[in-house]
C-alpha cells in the first residue's frame, strides 16, 4: 500500500483501542459506528469523513443488537477499518462503505474466537471463587480482556496493511473446516449464554414463566416481541395484584 509501517501500526492501535474499550474492556458507547467513525476520523485528521461514514454505517447497523451470547457482526471493526482505509487510500466513501460488510464478518469471527477462548476462563474463575482466591479470579478478567484486544488487533492490522483485497480473499477462500467450526460455535455460544443467564435467574417460582415462554415460542410460533410483551404483562400482574394484595393483607 506504500504506507510507513509505523503509521499502519498507529492506525491499527487507534482502531483496536476504540473497539476494545467499546466491547472488551469498558462499555463506553465507543462501539457505536457514529462515535467510532468520528474518533478515527478526528485522530487521522479527517473528522468530516469519519462522521459521514460513521453516521451512514450507524443507519446500516442500527438494528444489530447482541442478545446474551449471540454474537452479531462487528459493526465497530467495520466502521473503524472502513474509515481508516477511506482516509489513508483516498477511495470514495461509497466504495469504502461497501467494504463494511466483509470487514464486519471478519470482526465477528474474531469475536467468536475470543468468546470461545474466554469460556474456559469462566470455569477457572468458578474454581477460584469456590476456593476463595478472589485475587486470582479478578486477574482472569484482565486475561479475558487481553484476549479481546489481541483478537481485534490481528485482523485490523491485516486489513489496514493489506487493504480491501485481503478482506475479500479471506471471505472467499475460507476452508470448509473453519466454516464448520464457526457454524458449531455459533450454535453453542448462544446456548451457553442463555444457560448462564438461567443459572443466575433460576428460582422454582419462575419455572412456570419459562414454560409459558417456551410453549408460546416453540409450539405456537410466537415472536420475541410478542413473548416479551406477555412477559411484561405478567410482571405487571405480579406487581400490581400479587404484591399489592400481600401489602394489604399485612396492613
Amino acid at each position: 500500500m506504500g504506507f510507513d509501517l509505523g503509521y499502519v501500526i498507529y492506525v491499527t492501535l487507534v482502531c483496536t483501542i476504540i473497539g476494545w474499550f467499546g466491547y472488551g474492556m469498558y462499555n463506553m458507547f465507543l462501539n457505536q459506528p457514529v462515535v467510532a467513525g468520528a474518533l478515527v476520523g478526528g485522530l487521522l485528521g479527517d473528522l468530516e469523513t469519519g462522521v459521514i461514514i460513521g453516521g451512514t454505517l450507524q443507519l446500516v447497523y442500527m438494528g444489530v443488537v447482541g442478545v446474551g451470547a449471540a454474537i452479531p457482526v462487528n459493526k465497530t471493526t467495520a466502521t473503524t477499518v472502513t474509515t481508516a482505509l477511506c482516509i489513508m487510500t483516498g477511495i470514495s466513501m461509497d466504495n469504502a462503505i461497501a467494504l463494511a460488510v466483509p470487514v464486519a464478518v471478519l470482526g465477528q469471527l474474531a469475536q467468536m474466537l475470543a468468546w470461545t477462548l474466554n469460556s474456559s476462563l469462566m470455569h477457572a474463575a468458578d474454581n477460584y471463587a469456590e476456593k476463595g482466591e478472589l485475587d486470582k479470579m479478578a486477574h482472569l478478567t484482565f486475561v479475558g480482556s487481553a484476549i479481546f484486544f489481541v483478537t481485534q488487533l490481528v485482523p485490523i492490522f491485516l486489513c489496514i496493511y493489506f487493504g480491501s483485497s485481503f478482506v475479500s480473499a479471506i471471505n472467499d477462500n475460507m476452508p470448509a473446516l473453519v466454516q464448520n467450526w464457526l457454524s458449531i460455535s455459533t450454535g453453542m455460544l448462544p446456548a451457553l449464554g442463555f444457560g448462564m443467564l438461567f443459572a443466575m435467574m433460576y428460582k422454582v417460582k419462575y419455572i412456570p414463566f419459562f414454560i409459558i415462554g417456551f410453549v408460546l415460542t416453540a409450539v405456537f410460533g410466537g415472536s420475541l416481541l410478542a413473548v416479551a410483551a406477555l412477559g411484561f404483562a405478567f410482571a405487571m400482574i405480579v406487581y400490581f395484584y400479587v404484591n399489592q394484595g400481600k401489602k394489604k393483607k399485612g396492613a
